[in-house]
């Protein structure tokens, strides 16, 4: 590795808290660091009977924090792959676990309709396909007061933080908003949290 690569790294260190989102495994420097999963839940003020979704759970991450929440309520671990789905089933397939894990399909999360008072997408909005029809289908699983929680790279951050951005991996907040305008939803909330995500939350329009 040379210098040049090194040198942006050794500055984002001290600048992030070790908070590193890159082109290395996102558990390189220890994930909680830099997605920050307490304040993110705390921001959500989910409330203990609140059912769910976290679409595209992948290995469960956020699941375990999900579950926390809502003790009296229902988390649905939506995946489409495989492997993962085994994974999710065998961390969180126990008696009395108050989690359920989905095997969607990559055009419907098979979620149960007007019951889903949150859905949470975690780097994964820019992996679904035809997202306009999706989410404008999406919103007949959400309740009267539900709600879409988008953690998503952006694209547009300059600097040295774009050198730990992987190509492609991101979305801009202005197709995030159109999109989801398109699809049926308003922009209710924008959270300063997190450095290299955006974390922004939408609800349908009535």
């Amino acid at each position: 590795m040379t210098v040049s690569r090194i040198a942006p790294w050794l500055v984002l260190v001290p600048l992030l808290g070790c908070q590193g989102f890159s082109k290395l495994d996102y558990s390189t420097l220890g994930r909680a660091m830099w997605q920050r999963p307490d304040d993110v839940i705390a921001v959500l003020a989910l409330q203990p009977g609140d059912r769910v979704a976290d679409l595209g759970a992948g290995e469960g991450y956020f699941v375990s924090y999900l579950a926390a929440a809502v003790p009296e309520g229902r988390v649905y671990a939506v995946e489409v792959d495989p492997e993962r789905i085994a994974t999710l089933e065998e961390r969180f397939g126990g008696d009395g676990d108050n989690v359920e894990v989905v095997s969607a399909e990559f055009a419907n999360p098979k979620l149960p309709d007007g019951a889903v008072d949150l859905v949470l997408i975690v780097n994964t909005y820019h992996h679904i396909g035809e997202r306009e029809a999706y989410f404008r289908d999406l919103r007949r699983d959400l309740s009267p007061r539900g709600r879409v929680a988008i953690l998503e790279p952006n694209p547009d951050h300059g600097g040295l933080l774009g050198l730990f951005m992987p190509s492609g991996h991101g979305t801009s907040r202005a197709d995030l908003d159109a999109e989801l305008a398109t699809a049926g939803y308003t922009h209710s909330e924008s959270h300063d949290l997190l450095p290299l995500q955006q974390f922004e939350v939408y609800t349908p329009v009535p």
